[in-house]
């Protein structure tokens, strides 16, 4: 929104935040610094500065000496988006569980009491920080749409700005035919649990993505998930399995919406084994990687 003073403020502090971070990355390599770059996202999300941006990653990539993956794919898309890396060493590193992160104890049902839910209703949850790309408007607009018998969508999690609460807002407004929940605040630890344990299903339907620390997240709470087949999204249903993981291709319609509702209640599903993604291996491989460099 480059027309508000929040845009603009925000365009001066990249600038200065990106000058600060070269300036300390050169003075690291003048020391003979190894540089190894553990790779999230391909670029940003909200692609507030793009000029800004294709500068950057283009000096930055130059001068790294080896890459981290959460995922092989992650790899894969970023040899072909920057190729002065693909001649370094690249290592997997996967994006470690929550399970012991927050408490993980409460039933369905009193979870659903809490919150005043229909105790046998179908809920589906979106949770997380609101930011544009995740697409949350949407998502509001195809569960109205859909036309899920008895069912409830709640999106829960702080707006990044006043610019996207209010516009979260004003689709659940016009959504009065059907039963939208809103809980747009930081969700402090002892809560987080309220919403997976009320989940039938957890929707991400973002409009760019390559690795979520939001499914991740859900599926630590044995939550089955509803993402975009993007980014690493096909490897997460190939290790974590078709049953808990569930991709659609382009924008998410309302039928997708539907079946895939249907798919997070009828489903049997078997125990879901996170312990390869324990932080204390993930630490020590990422430790082992960084003296091997």
């Amino acid at each position: 929104h480059p027309e508000t003073v929040l845009y603009r403020r925000a365009a001066w502090l990249a600038w200065l935040e990106t000058g600060l971070f070269v300036l300390l990355l050169t003075q690291a390599r003048w020391r003979g610094t190894r540089i190894l770059w553990t790779i999230h996202d391909l670029g940003s999300n909200d692609r507030l500065h793009p000029a800004l941006e294709a500068w950057f990653w283009q000096w930055f990539t130059r001068r790294v000496d080896g890459v981290i993956g959460l995922s092989r794919h992650s790899l894969e898309l970023a040899d072909v988006q920057f190729p002065a890396i693909r001649g370094l060493p690249h290592h997997v590193v996967p994006h470690g569980h929550y399970r012991n992160a927050y408490p993980h104890g409460i039933s369905r049902a009193t979870a659903r009491e809490r919150l005043g839910l229909d105790p046998d209703g179908p809920v589906l949850v979106h949770f997380g920080l609101l930011r544009p790309y995740k697409n949350v408007p949407l998502l509001i607009r195809r569960f109205v749409e859909a036309e899920i018998p008895d069912a409830t969508l709640l999106i829960a999690g702080k707006a990044y700005d006043a610019l996207i609460e209010a516009e979260v807002r004003q689709c659940a407004e016009a959504a009065r035919a059907v039963d939208v929940r809103l809980d747009l605040r930081h969700i402090g630890t002892d809560d987080v649990q309220l919403f997976f344990a009320a989940a039938d299903l957890v929707v991400l339907p973002y409009q760019r993505i390559l690795n979520s620390g939001a499914l991740i997240l859900a599926l630590g709470f044995d939550r089955p998930v509803l993402v975009p087949a993007l980014g690493s999204m096909p490897e997460h249903r190939q290790t974590f399995g078709a049953a808990w993981v569930r991709l659609y291709e382009g924008e998410l319609t309302a039928a997708e919406l539907a079946d895939a509702c249907r798919w997070a209640r009828g489903t049997e599903r078997p125990t879901l084994d996170l312990d390869a993604l324990d932080w204390p291996q993930l630490a020590a491989r990422t430790r082992e990687i960084y003296e091997r460099s």
